[in-house]
């Protein structure tokens, strides 16, 4: 009769796969979880760390291989005596708790040998994972030694030297980027060091028993719910191929791989519809996946596991704790630290602002002092005596005896002078009758007076520079301001504010005069780093290409100046004075501001020389009008601003001065057109506008540049979407 035999699978003397009863692993977890209390009882970052310490140094890989908890303690000591004492503790007491005496000792073992390899100076030069990989086969094999050795034992010792040397340069790259600092586009390697870290740490729970396994597999399925809706796809499936593979190791790493992959590339791709479609989306794949794979009997536990997880991703936006979770494996110090350099940097940047802020104040002061002295210029009066009356034999009775008949006579030639009166055709006073230089007297004047007059120009135009200059400083010294107080605060400079209540919708249509190719009317409109969205419209001198040029380096500069975060104010009186200063000819253009907040409902108009606007809510028109020139023509600009509230459906229509041409006896008849019904699209008004208006023209073509620009203000309704995008 044959005998049946039975092959066993060989287990190396002193390495057994971890095995005990439930009770004894909980003891032996919550006096190690009591041992890491005690060491790191105040700080946070080094209880995380413990706890980290103490799950590799219990992961045995498939049963046999344990190199992490040695290679954690490498990179977690950072050549610091005290770190590398407490680590390494505690990774023994944890290696301990596996009753794996020879897998203690031999963990010891290696701790004291890198120790004292790092205190030598040739072994000191060389790389942490060369040590590394020295220490541990060093600190292994005596003991492997006195038992039975085989070469089987052999093979596990080269794949645990590898394993450690490989995990090393993983977690040097874990502490060496906090995991709040990762940035996809920058850091490839440490997003993947930090994958395959926490895979490790996770493989570790899911060795010890049902409920850290049921924990293990949450959190491996919520880092790549995680993945997905920061990343996209392509790492979403990256991060489940590799906590799949280091999950499954144990042996179904099939199930392990197919589920968090496909359901992380699935659910990245649902990544630009929010929040709860990359959940339900990622609850779906994983569950389809694991009917499939394990028939019926798995979709329950699949869709708890997927589900709890789901449920901390959509509540992570409200809950305070997300702040604390992250924190764990990253320094808590670095809050600080960057707090302490928003401070430095904010007060640096005031520090400049300041600065900016005296210069400005300077040019003003000067532009001030010399603005007071605008009498007759004595030079003036010592010039002409100098080339006429030096050498006359009657100077001092005209200019010390006759003093101040003299100076009135002299100011009535230089008021005849510059009311245009030719140098012949000027009386001369009685006295001068018997001046025998009175002749060369009047024409030196008359060119003194010139080059006076001249220098007054030349005197204005700096004066006008500095105010220029003085408004550019200034403004330049707000803006550093409010950066420095953002900096401070922690504020985002850029981007829209969170929910918004309005939307925005545009339509714009143009005519040009007597059919040209190029309207003399400039548009723009743009959004601000506030979230605030600007419309601007601008019509320059005239018609034709000219006076395009002057309205497109209006509208143009005043984007510049307004995306540089320059108030309006100083940014009307930048481009009042640049215009005044580039052309000698008489150069203006009008300028319409409309700026729209749609988070509080708001908007405001600011008109400089502009035509009305009209705002149409509620079957009521309201003309907005502000008395005021263009720009380009007076030194000092008026500006008003006018604000309004916006309601739901409201209508903003801008124009240029052009439409009211068309009727000019009758300048309400737009008003008028307003208050009738009114179609909702803002581009088929607009298109409207133009049409009536060429209809309404009794010549054949129109008179000036028409410019329509109509804004539509709807109020949006609570969305889902508002929150699956928090």
């Amino acid at each position: 009769m044959e005998q049946e035999t039975t092959l066993k699978p060989y287990h190396r003397v002193g390495r057994r796969t971890i095995q005990f009863p439930s009770r004894l692993k909980n003891w032996r977890y919550r006096a190690v979880i009591r041992a890491i209390a005690f060491f790191a009882a105040a700080h946070l970052e080094t209880a995380a760390l413990l706890l980290a310490q103490v799950l590799l140094a219990r992961l045995h890989l498939l049963g046999e291989l344990a190199p992490f908890g040695f290679a954690f303690w490498v990179a977690a000591g950072k050549d610091e005596r005290g770190k590398m004492v407490l680590f390494g503790t505690t990774a023994t007491l944890a290696a301990l708790s596996t009753r794996d005496s020879a897998y203690a000792l031999s963990l010891l073992l290696s701790i004291l040998i890198f120790s004292f390899l790092r205190q030598r100076k040739a072994a000191s030069r060389l790389p942490l994972p060369v040590l590394a990989g020295f220490s541990l086969p060093a600190g292994t094999a005596p003991l492997a030694w006195f038992r039975s050795f085989h070469s089987y034992d052999l093979l596990l010792l080269g794949l645990e030297t590898v394993l450690a040397v490989f995990a090393v340069i993983v977690f040097r790259r874990v502490f060496r980027q906090p995991l709040h600092r990762l940035n996809i586009n920058k850091h490839t390697e440490d997003v993947t060091a930090w994958i395959i870290f926490l895979g490790l740490v996770l493989l570790s729970l899911d060795q010890g028993g049902a409920y850290f396994s049921w924990l293990a597999g949450g959190t491996a399925r919520a880092i790549v719910l995680w993945a997905a809706f920061l990343f996209g796809p392509g790492m979403a499936a990256a991060a489940g191929a590799l906590l799949g593979f280091l999950l499954g190791v144990q042996g179904q790493i099939i199930f392990w791989l197919g589920i968090l992959a496909f359901a992380g590339f699935l659910s990245g791709l649902f990544r630009p519809y929010g929040r709860l479609a990359v959940a339900g989306a990622f609850l779906l794949a994983a569950s389809s996946l694991a009917l499939h794979l394990a028939g019926w009997e798995a979709v329950p536990v699949e869709a708890a596991l997927s589900g709890s997880a789901a449920v901390i991703f959509l509540l992570a936006p409200v809950l305070p704790l997300r702040l604390r979770l992250q924190s764990l494996f990253t320094p808590q110090g670095s809050a600080d630290e960057g707090r302490q350099l928003r401070e430095l940097t904010s007060v640096r940047i005031k520090d400049y602002a300041q600065v900016f802020r005296e210069l400005s104040a300077a040019f003003r002061q000067t532009t001030a002092a010399e603005a007071v002295n605008e009498q007759l210029p004595a030079s003036l009066l010592e010039e002409l005596v100098r080339r006429v009356c030096k050498g006359c034999p009657a100077r001092r009775d005209c200019w010390e005896k006759e003093l101040q008949r003299t100076y009135n006579a002299v100011l009535r030639l230089l008021a005849d002078l510059e009311g245009g009166q030719a140098v012949k055709y000027i009386a001369y006073p009685a006295f001068f009758q018997s001046c025998r230089e009175k002749e060369i007297f009047l024409q030196t004047l008359a060119f003194l007076q010139e080059k006076e007059l001249l220098n007054s120009r030349w005197q204005k135009k700096l004066a006008e520079g500095r105010d220029l200059v003085s408004l550019q400083l200034s403004g330049l010294s707000q803006i550093l301001h409010e950066l420095a107080c953002e900096v401070r605060d922690g504020r985002q400079a850029a981007g829209r504010k969170p929910g918004a209540g309005f939307h925005v919708e545009l339509g714009i249509a143009q005519a040009t005069k007597n059919d040209q190719d190029v309207s003399g009317d400039y548009y723009s409109y743009l959004e601000l780093r506030d979230g605030r969205q600007v419309f601007i419209l601008s019509d320059g001198m005239g018609s034709g290409g000219k006076a395009c040029q002057e309205s497109r380096a209006t509208v143009q500069l005043v984007e510049q100046l307004l995306l540089a975060g320059f108030r309006s104010q100083p940014v009307i009186r930048t481009v009042n004075t640049i215009l005044q200063l580039r052309s000698r000819e008489e150069s203006f253009a009008t300028l319409d501001i409309l700026q729209i907040d749609t988070c509080q409902g708001k908007a405001e108009f600011l008109k400089i020389g502009a035509a009305p606007s009209f705002l149409c809510a509620h079957n009521q028109v309201r003309e907005i009008r502000t008395p005021s020139v263009p720009l380009g023509i007076l030194n000092e600009v008026e500006i008003k601003h006018v604000p309004v509230d916006l309601e739901d459906d409201t209508l903003l229509v801008m124009v240029s001065d052009g439409i009211f041409e068309v009727r000019p006896f009758k300048p309400d008849w737009l008003k008028k057109y307003l208050s009738g019904k009114l179609p909702k699209h803002p581009q088929v008004l607009a298109d409207q506008i133009i049409h009536y208006a060429r209809a309404a023209d009794t010549r054949q073509e129109i008179r000036d540049d028409i410019t329509v620009l109509v804004c539509r203000a709807r109020r949006l309704t609570p969305r889902i979407r508002d929150y699956a995008t928090g």
